[in-house]
């Protein structure tokens, strides 16, 4: 079995997606049209994204951010640059895409709380969310 990504291809297009792997082979595609304006930040996550599903064996998208983002996170870069690395390629009107942006931005505030205890965006009302009391 593959345990990660196995080679890089650069492609001119790959249509609407920055990105593609073949999961059997751990073959990565990634779209020069898309990447070529990309920061550095956002390219990473997109190979941690398509990583995920090679080692996860997965085609479930919110599977693959979520490991994504923990490994991204945990290499220390940017939490809000995580986000935008899915807004910024996701189509908020697409339902399943907005679920997966919303789904980032409170990865992003649990670890935030968890690593930094930033409490900044912490309301009375969503308090109970975070496990936190006053």
């Amino acid at each position: 079995m593959i345990n990660g990504i196995t080679e890089v291809v650069h492609v001119p297009d790959l249509g609407k997606t920055p990105a593609s792997v073949n999961r059997k082979t751990g073959v990565m595609y990634i779209s020069l049209k898309h990447t070529k304006k990309m920061p550095f930040e956002h390219i990473l996550f997109m190979m941690l994204h398509e990583n995920a599903h090679v080692v996860l064996q997965t085609t479930d998208e919110v599977l693959a951010d979520e490991k994504a983002f923990k490994d991204y996170a945990d290499l220390g870069y940017s939490l809000n640059a995580s986000i935008k690395a899915l807004t910024q390629v996701l189509n908020e009107k697409n339902k399943d895409h907005a679920w997966r942006m919303y789904l980032q931005l409170e990865r992003a505030k649990a670890y935030d709380l968890k690593k930094n205890g930033n409490t900044k965006f912490l309301t009375n009302e969503n308090r109970s969310n975070y496990n936190l009391t006053r």
